[in-house]
């Protein structure tokens, strides 16, 4: 298997112990799909890594376009037509919590997926984490090496066994899973918290939100509750819930239509 740091081939990453992804978090990544040896919503991945950049004041030595050129041949390298894909960018090393410089370093590495398609699997049991709250600023939309919140929320759901678990920000309002953006389907209409309750800024939400009629409003337990339908979206695609603590009985049809318009972009 090889990977792409800073624009080269090898087949072992090499990085320092002053790596500042490592010592701050200070840096991002990226996660996304490839399927026929092209990168999948390529234009809202776009979207978002640049404004990322922009907002962490990073700055590579490569343009958007060109990382992910850069990703389709490390794909094309290791035999991979459709692939998971994380792209990794952290400022180079220097100084404390003030950086010595804006310019940062990137390595891509791919996993090999077994379909070429996005799956309609089995609905999840949820729950609900609120040991710790999210803050609504813009930094919570970012993918950020700082990931503290989404580990912890993670080994809740697995203590628990269960599928997936609702995340609440400041205002104890469900925003998001922990891998994935939230969706309900509730009186005829499609909804999800907008950018300014804190979810992250997911780029196949985005991808959703340009091909269906979905409302942005600020959420509650009893919307989720009473919904017809949840599911969740992320750059592996569409889950839909079956079951949220008692409450069951929940539809899958909207998620199915949204498995089947994503099959059809690819």
């Amino acid at each position: 298997m090889f990977y792409n740091q800073n624009g080269e081939i090898v087949s072992a990453i090499q990085l320092d112990m002053n790596n500042r992804s490592f010592l701050y978090g200070d840096g991002l990544f990226e996660r996304l799909r490839l399927f026929n040896g092209k990168v999948f919503n390529r234009q809202n991945h776009y979207n978002r890594l640049s404004f990322s950049l922009n907002e962490l004041q990073l700055d590579i030595s490569v343009s958007v376009d060109e990382l992910f050129e850069q990703t389709e041949y490390l794909a094309h390298q290791n035999g991979l037509t459709s692939c998971s894909v994380r792209i990794s960018i952290y400022r180079n090393s220097g100084g404390l919590y003030t950086p010595e410089t804006l310019l940062a370093s990137y390595v891509i590495e791919t996993m090999g997926e077994t379909s070429d398609c996005f799956p309609f699997g089995d609905g999840l049991q949820i729950g609900v984490y609120d040991k710790h709250l999210k803050s609504k600023g813009l930094l919570s939309t970012i993918k950020s090496s700082s990931a503290n919140f989404y580990v912890l929320a993670s080994l809740e759901k697995k203590r628990k066994n269960l599928d997936e678990l609702l995340l609440l920000n400041s205002d104890k309002r469900p925003i998001e899973g922990t891998n994935s953006n939230l969706f309900i389907f509730k009186e005829g209409k499609i909804f999800t918290p907008p950018l300014s309750e804190g979810p992250l800024l997911g780029c196949m939400r985005s991808l959703v939100l340009d091909n269906f009629a979905v409302e942005e409003i600020a959420l509650n337990l009893n919307d989720i509750q009473t919904a017809d339908e949840i599911f969740f979206t992320n750059c592996n695609g569409v889950r839909y819930v079956k079951k949220f603590g008692q409450f069951e009985g929940f539809n899958n049809t909207i998620a199915k239509k949204v498995v089947e318009k994503l099959n059809s972009l690819i």
